[in-house]
Parts: C-alpha cells; structure tokens; sequence
C-alpha cells in the first residue's frame, strides 16, 4: 500500500468529494466525545506511535490518570513522549506537576507565559503521522465528557501543516522550563487555586425547597404502587451507597404522611445526620423531631430517630405500644435476622415482632448476604425498587472512577495466584511493587485516603507492618477487632492520621467513609457483587474529591473473568461479550477502565478457560433470584428485570423456563402436556428470545382479543417507531405459522402453527386456544412474550432500524430480519447468500479460522482499515459467476448487510456476528488460491467499503490478538 496515495485520498475524500473512496486512517475527521471520545483517539494515537508531543494548557489528575495504563504498556515497549503544558491562569495544580514527574517515559517541559491556549497532540507512527488539535485539554472531562470540537489529520513527514506544528512544538519545547522538583515547590508556594465562580444553571428553581431526582421519582411510584394495589405492609429498597437513600425514605414518609414514624438505625453516630436530612425535606418544627439512644430519650416525638438497640429494649416497647408508629424505616436493612428457636431474640428480631405499623420499609446497598440469611424474606420479597452501581454512575449520583487492573507482582516468571503461600503474598517484593504502582498512579503522601483489601488476616496485619516500616501510615482492622476499634481507625483515615486501612472481610458493606479517593485489590475477585461492593466504598461524592483511583492487582487468579463481568449489565456467558469489556471497556460519565497489557492477558487466559455454561452458575443465579422475589419460583421476565444471567443463556442451555424449574426447583408439580411443551419450546427459542419484538406484539395483542388485522399490526408498530417493511408481516406470520421453517424445525415444534393469517387478519388457531385453557401453559407464554417486551420497554429506540450496528445477530436471526420466504439450510449460507429476488446479501465474516473449519478456502480475513475489509468468495466462484456479477453490478449501499466475528472457534466466540451494517464493492478480482488440500481454486477477491465506520472499541475487539 502506498501511504501517500493513501493519504491524498484522504485529503480528497475530507475536502474536496466525499464519494472519493479513501481508507478511513488517512481521513481528516472531526473528533467529539458524541461519537466514541475524545480518550478512544488519543489512546489508539499513543498506541501506534513511535513517539509523541503533547502540548495543552490544562491538565488534571484525573486526565493524567486516563493515558497512565497505556503509557506504561507503550513504556514498555521503548515508547517515549515530550508533554508541554503551563501556568497559565493557575489552573494546574502543583499535584498535577507532581504527578507528571512519576511517568518515567514522560519529558515535561513547563511555559510559564500568559495566553498559552493550546490543545494539540502530534504522534509519530513511522511512514505516517497525524494531529490532534481543537478544544480538548488533558482533563477527565474534556477527554470523556465535555462538548469539544477536535480535528484530526494524517500528513507524510513532507506536508507542510506537519512541519509547520512540529516547528512551532520545537520553538515552545525551548522555550519552555524543564520540569523539576525545585521547580514545583516554588511555585506551590505561590500557587493559588483559580477562582470559579457558582454555576447557575438555567430556569434553576431558586427555591431551597429538595425535590426528587428521577430514580427516587420511580421508586416513590413504586412504593406507592406497592401499598395502593399490592397492599404490602412492607418494602425494600436496594440502592448504592450514596444514592440518597435516606432522602428517599423522607420522601415516601412525605407521600404517606404518616401521624408518627420511626427511623432506626444500629449506630447513633448515624442518627442526627439522618434526622437533619428529614427536617429538609419535611420541615416542621424542632419539636417534630427527636433522638432515642443512649444520651437521649425524646419518646414523644412525631419523628422518632433510634438506635436498634435502645427501641427494642422491653422498657422501651411498654412505653410505646406496639401500635406507636404508622411508619418505621430500617437502615441497613442487611443486618436484619433472627436467632433459631429457643435462642435469645436479636435486636432486629424484637423491633419486627413487637411493632406493628401501617408500612415498614428496609433499606440497604448490599442485601446479598454469606452466612445464608435471606434479607428480602423479612421484608415479604415486596423489592420496590433497586438503584444498582452502574446505574447510580449513568445518573451521576456517584464519584466517577478510574478502575485500572495492574499487573501483580512476578518472579521468575511465576505470578500470585490462587495458590501463593502467605510469605510470597507479604514478600518484600511484593510489597515495593504495590507501593511502586500506588506512587505511579497516585493518590500519595498524604493526600491518600485509602482502603486496601486483602484475602488473609495474617496477611493484612504483616501488609500494615511492612508498610508503616518503609513510612506509610497504615493500620488494619477485621471482624476480630471490636467496633471502637474499627470505628477508630475510620476516624484516623478521616483527619488524615491514617493512609491506609487494610482490611480482609467488613468495609464490603454498611460503612460510608466519603473521603476514601484510592481503593486496592490485593485479592483474587470471586464474585462479581463483592467486586462491585468493594469498589462502591470510594465512590460517595465528598468535598474536593474529583475521582477515586481503584487499583486491582491482578495475578494467575482462576475467576479473573468476574471482573469483566461485573462491568458487564448484559450478563452474558457469551465469552466475547466478556473479552470486549477487557479489551475496549466502556462505562458511562468520565469514570474509565484501564487493564495494563500483562494484567489484560492474564484475564484473557482465565476468559478462555472459565467454565461460564456451566450448571453450577445457572442453578446459583436461580437461587438467588428465588431469595429475592420468595413468593414464585423465578420467571424469564423476573431474569430480564433482576436476574444475574441472562434470559438468552437460559433458553440455549434448557430449552425452556420449564425445563429450569424442573431440574432446581426440589417439589416441581407443574405439568405440560406433549403439545404444550413443544409450544413453549417454540415461544422460548422464537419469541422469547428473538431480536425483534413484532412477533410478541402480535401475540400479545391476539390474547386480549380475538383477531387483529394487519392495518392494527402497521399501526401498532408506528406508534412505537418499530422499524418493518413491506415483507415484514409476511415473514412473521410464516414464522408464527410455522411454515418458513425447514422440515426438521418443524418436526421440532411439533410443527402445529400458532396463528392463521387470513385476508390480513390474524387469528390463534383452534389447537393453540386449547392449548391456553391450561392455566400452567398460559402463564409460561405470557411470560416468554413479556420477557421479549420487556428489551423493548428498556430501550424503545433499539427497534427504529432493521438492525443495530455493534449489536451480536446468530445467522438465523439475519436471515429472518432479512424476511426471507423460507428458511434456508444455513450450510448454504456459508459466507454470504443473495435472498431469492436479489435485495438483501448478508456475509458473515470470520476473521480467523480454527483448524476445524469445514471450507477447504481457509484464508484469513484482515481489516484494511475501520471502514474497509476485504471478503472472499466461495469457493470456484469468478467475477462472472451469477451471485458474484450481481454483488458488483450493484453500486450503493443496502444489499450487502456485513456481519463479522472473530474466529470460527464457537466454544471461545460464540457463534453469532456483529452487525457492521451495510457494505458496498470497492473492487472485485479473480485470482487462484491454493485450498488445504494443495489443489488451485478459482475465487473472487472482493474489496467492500462499510457504509458506517466501525466503532473503535469494537475495532479493537475484533483486531487485537
């Protein structure tokens, strides 16, 4: 390939016809944080260079943090940089100088002169290079966040601008002041933080008055829905720490009204700062509110706020009455339980026995518990309403973090792992490498606010003296030290006394230290709810705290996988879905996931070897979505809206709902008859799972009435911008009837249609009315159509196209999307199929093949760039052969549909594609190429170019070994 052909084509397509066919590398592009962000270009620019410059007013810690995993992964390859910023107007504070100075692969020059304003960063790729330049500065916001306009451009070492930026970084780098550590400490003391004034937002309400935001708005409704039409007596609430919860609470009593309450809680440290939060929302007089505890007994008040242990002593219970509160509220609601038979009652256990109130509601952040307590039983399995952690990210309730899984330490090319004996664990080697990567990534000194968790007593308390050894402040503490003693600790971590608490089994729940800016894994992740639990310590928002950094040190640990999937809302056992939250992680706001390179592929290979179909996993998640709703065995759609696996990964491993019921549940009476069964196996595998929500509309619709016609069908789909077309209904009622599948399906579903369509009007046939007279079969249908609609009612706009570009499709899901007549014999497909009247060709492209592969033709796929991919024809196929001629007569988009993945390896893949959208011919060639058996084939060698670049996180994903 010629780059500077290449690059003039680029230069063409950008400025002068953008029908030129230029490969996307070599196009100026203009770079925002709507499409992929600003982060996603910098980072793949320092990945494919050779060096760099980066010269920007304005840097923060939180910026700095973004390119540190990559910097260290370039670093290690030889990569070095120059980074010139300033001191202009103040911005940049002295930490953040600081920090430059621990990036060892980072030159820092310093210009200290008015109006330096400049945002541009130059990268070196070898026969090429390229600038960034535009709005972004080196921030957490402006490179994830904010509203910034960039341009990036390719140039040869000759082109003119090039030179003219590369001069002009010249002339700054020289003029510039090296910096060092002298140099800092002058201007710390000098330094002043630049003044902000309060930002008001527009038509802000003026009024003090707090009001809810839209989680506590839904989970008011809820809870209100809950008492109104359920009739509970009580609720619970699972929400992350630091969502506002305690507001929460406030809002409902506001809503209930109650004539008296009570707000318990099992420290008093807890009492007044809950008590305030009420006076806020629900005003009043001083009087209204009062404190019961061990220094204050205000029994009379209207708004009683308790300690658990004082309102349910006896003295106290005969004071009040059972009947005292109309509404009472528990905090941490995760400590509730009950001692056996025969044993003394616990605190919790009197409080629910002797008070008897109009409404109770929990409230907790982690009601999963290891000592086999089931929370939600307390609380009558009525779960009003859960905020989980990703979701309190997405409405900016939290902290954002910057997650990076480090590479733990290594000898001799041996890892910790699973294994590692205790004196390896404390070893002085591992312990400089943990305080190597904590002084690299930062928090420091005494600015650290930190919590480190460890998987052995002995090994924290040795951890705490080897550290307080080499001058850092730590100390640890377990459930073995008493409450004085942790709480103590929390206050020395607090007013600075402290760096580090070191921890092995409590702070996973129930504690709130908002000033906590760092957290450290030292321990292999076993499940993905701690995980998150721990990581969730840091994330409350506090004062001056802009981010927490969460440092995971990732060894040789077998169930290294359960960290992508924690970050993972989908669920999936698909392996690929974990890999691409390895290898181009995504979360929302400015938080980012980082894996150093070696950590990466340690996680890669537990990925790979990580048994996630097996049954062991789907009968715990089905146990423990049972704990939580308690009062029926567990549905699909209560595995769509709560569950920890996803509803596709049941149907592919059981079949049916049925099918799981029968295997966990130990008395299972239920009963289907034959025809039943093989009814719900085709709602399970066609419906409940299908990608498109048309044909459980229909359904849904012909159980509330009789018939519906295809006129209510077409209205039905506009009013929710349901994307259909001409073929649409015909393909769904052959679906429906059964007659668009091959013989074998057939047989299979017991080849009885659903539905007839006759004149367009749609009907259930005689055999499937009998069939819903069973109260049992017509429950497992109604939920398979519900856990359908219920992917519709999370993302209504996911439907408005054919197909979603990124998203995964299995072949027959194409083909079906695609509205072919009958179904084909997939073995046909093969790589690509041209639908029987010339509209549509699918091509499915695997990028690798494992030596399995049945097409003689093995030959390896390769993206030329993000928008352009090679694709070769079957085998014996010419450019004048029937299908080939078609696919190059036809010029525009919208018959080639591209789907691709990765490898023909179903086990470490899966076997469905992405959805890369639609393709056009860029060329087309016949050659000879050489099949496994060593005989000369004729093949066409075809060029596409993608209507829609491909994104670059999936680019990644499907490019990276």
């Amino acid at each position: 390939m010629n780059i500077e052909d290449e690059i003039n084509k680029g230069l063409n397509f950008g400025f002068i016809d953008n029908s030129t066919q230029a490969l996307a590398n070599y196009q100026p592009a203009l770079v925002t944080n709507h499409n992929g962000s600003v982060l996603d270009t910098l980072e793949e620019g320092l990945r494919t260079s050779n060096t760099f410059t980066i010269a920007v007013a304005f840097v923060t810690l939180g910026g700095l943090l973004d390119l540190k995993s990559i910097l260290t992964d370039i670093a290690a390859r030889g990569i070095h940089g120059r980074l010139i910023t300033s001191t202009y107007l103040g911005f940049n504070n002295p930490k953040v100088f600081d920090d430059l100075l621990h990036i060892p692969n980072l030159d820092v020059r310093v210009l200290d002169q008015d109006g330096f304003h400049t945002k541009a960063y130059y990268f070196d790729h070898g026969n090429f290079e390229s600038l960034l330049v535009g709005s972004a500065n080196l921030t957490q916001n402006a490179l994830k966040k904010n509203f910034e306009w960039n341009l990036r451009i390719t140039s040869t070492e000759r082109g003119d601008i090039i030179n003219n930026v590369k001069t002009e970084l010249s002339t700054l780098w020289k003029q510039a002041i090296p910096l060092t550590v002298s140099w800092i400490d002058d201007y710390r003391k000098d330094w002043l933080p630049p003044y902000s004034r309060p930002r008001v937002k527009r038509n802000q309400n003026k009024s003090s008055k707090i009001t809810p935001n839209q989680m506590q708005q839904e989970a008011l409704e809820s809870l209100k829905h809950l008492r109104n039409v359920n009739h509970a007596k009580k609720g619970l609430i699972v929400a992350a720490t630091g969502t506002g919860k305690t507001y929460l609470a406030a809002f409902d009593v506001q809503q209930f009204n109650p004539k008296r309450m009570l707000f318990v809680v099992h420290r008093e440290q807890i009492l007044r700062k809950a008590m305030q939060s009420f006076q806020k929302v629900l005003g009043g007089p001083d009087s209204d509110y009062g404190i019961l505890s061990g220094n204050h007994q205000q029994l009379s008040a209207r708004y009683l706020f308790a300690t658990v242990n004082m309102i349910s002593k006896d003295s106290i219970c005969k004071q009040l009455s059972s009947d005292a509160f109309d509404y009472i509220i528990i905090d941490e609601a995760h400590r509730v339980s009950q001692n056996l038979p025969g044993e003394k009652k616990s605190m919790y256990q009197r409080l629910m026995d002797f008070y008897q109130p109009q409404f109770m509601l929990g409230m907790t952040a982690t009601p999963e518990r290891t000592d086999g307590i089931n929370v939600y039983s307390y609380f009558d399995y009525n779960l009003a309403y859960e905020i989980p952690l990703l979701d309190a990210l997405d409405h900016d309730f939290l902290a954002p973090f910057h997650y990076i899984g480090v590479t733990d330490y290594e000898k001799d090319g041996e890892s910790i792992d699973d294994k590692t004996s205790l004196k390896y664990l404390v070893s002085d080697e591992r312990v400089d490498h943990i305080i190597e990567k904590t002084e690299y990534y930062g928090p420091r000194n005494d600015d650290v606010h930190g919590l480190i968790f460890v998987s052995r007593i002995e090994e924290g308390r040795e951890l705490a003296n080897k550290l307080k050894s080499r001058g850092i402040k730590a100390v640890f503490v377990s459930a073995t030290d008493s409450v004085e003693t942790r709480e103590d600790a929390v206050d020395q971590l607090n007013n600075g006394d402290l760096q580090y608490i070191i921890t092995v089994d409590i702070f996973n729940e129930g504690v709130d230290i908002p000033i906590i800016n760092q957290i450290i894994m030292m321990r292999p992740t076993k499940s993905s709810i701690i995980f998150l639990q721990q990581l969730g310590r840091g994330l409350r928002k506090s004062p001056n705290k802009e981010f927490v950094t969460i440092l995971d040190f990732i060894g040789n640990y077998d169930e290294n996988y359960m960290i992508p999937m924690a970050f993972d809302r989908s669920h999936s056992s698909n392996k690929e879905n974990i890999r691409n939250q390895i290898i181009s992680p995504t979360i929302s706001g400015v938080s980012t996931i980082h894996f150093e390179e070696i950590a990466r592929k340690r996680i890669l290979t537990a990925v790979s070897k990580a048994r996630l179909n097996d049954m062991k996993r789907f009968k715990s998640a089905y146990q423990n979505l049972k704990d939580k709703i308690g009062l029926h065995s567990p549905m699909l759609l209560d595995f769509a809206k709560m569950g920890d696996i996803d509803v596709s990964d049941i149907i592919q491993k059981f079949e049916t709902l049925y099918d799981m019921q029968a295997k966990f549940e130990e008395n299972f009476s239920r009963s289907l008859s034959n025809e039943q069964y093989l009814f719900l196996v085709f709602v399970s595998k066609e419906v409940a799972v299908s990608k498109r929500p048309i044909e459980a509309l229909i359904l849904k619709k012909l159980l509330d009435q009789s018939s519906i016609t295809d006129d209510e069908v077409i209205s039905e789909l506009k009013s929710r911008d349901i994307f259909y077309d001409k073929d649409s209904l015909d393909n769904v009622a052959s679906v429906l009837d059964l007659s668009y599948f091959v013989k074998k399906k057939r047989e299979k579903y017991g080849d009885i249609p659903l539905i007839q369509r006759t004149n367009g009007i749609w009907k259930f046939t005689t055999k499937f009315l009998s069939a819903l007279q069973s109260s049992v079969f017509k429950e497992y249908f109604i939920d398979a159509i519900a856990a359908n609609l219920w992917e519709l009612h999370k993302s209504p706009t996911a439907y408005h196209d054919r197909f979603t570009i990124g998203k995964k499709y299995y072949r027959y899901d194409v083909i079906k999307m695609l509205d072919w007549e009958k179904e084909p014999n997939y073995l046909s497909v093969g790589g690509y199929s041209l639908r029987q009247d010339d509209r549509f060709l699918p091509v499915f492209i695997s990028l690798t093949k494992t030596e399995n592969f049945q097409n003689k033709m093995v030959y390896e796929n390769t993206f030329l760039d993000r928008s352009t991919i090679p694709l070769f024809s079957k085998g014996g196929r010419t450019t004048s052969s029937n299908t080939e001629r078609k696919i190059i007569e036809n010029n525009g988009f919208g018959m080639i549909q591209v789907f691709i993945r990765k490898s023909t390896n179903n086990k470490l893949e899966g076997s469905d594609f992405y959805c890369l959208g639609s393709a056009k011919v860029l060329s087309a060639k016949d050659v000879v190429e050489k099949n496994i058996d060593g005989k000369p084939t004729k093949l066409v060698d075809f060029t596409l170019r993608l209507e829609h670049e491909v994104d670059l996180g999936l680019y990644r994903v499907l490019t990276e070994d």
